[in-house]
Formats: structure tokens, sequence, C-alpha cells
């Protein structure tokens, strides 16, 4: 399936995962680069490039954190 289109909201102080190990880091800075088109993310863990990250699961959905594997 092809996707048509994306949306994205990230926000400073969103923590994200990064690296091999999925550790996690805190959004500081979301540049934008007119010429070049790319998105960067500063982070407490270094620059990265948007897309080159995963997202951390959101437990505040859930009262208690084992209803999400329910």
């Amino acid at each position: 399936m092809t996707l048509r289109n994306i949306s994205l909201n990230l926000e400073l102080g969103q923590t994200i995962l990064v690296g091999p190990n999925k550790e996690p880091a805190e959004i500081t800075k979301i540049e934008f680069f007119e010429k070049s088109g790319e998105i960067t993310l500063n982070t407490t863990r270094g620059p990265r490039k948007a897309l080159t990250f995963a997202l951390a699961p959101n437990f505040e959905e859930y009262e208690n954190i084992a209803d999400k594997y329910r």
C-alpha cells in the first residue's frame, strides 16, 4: 500500500526514542532548512534528521500501564 499523505506533530520537550538501542531523548529545538527542505531535531542526545527516531509510548493514556497489553 502506498501512502498518499502523512501528518506528524512534534513538540519541544517531547520524548522520542533514538539510536539503535532506542534510548529516550527530549526534543530541544526543531529547525527547517528552506533550501534543502530538511527538518532537523536537536535533542538531549544530539541532532537527528526528522523521521530517524521512534515515538515513545504514551503511558498517560492508561490508568494502569498493564492495561496497554490487555
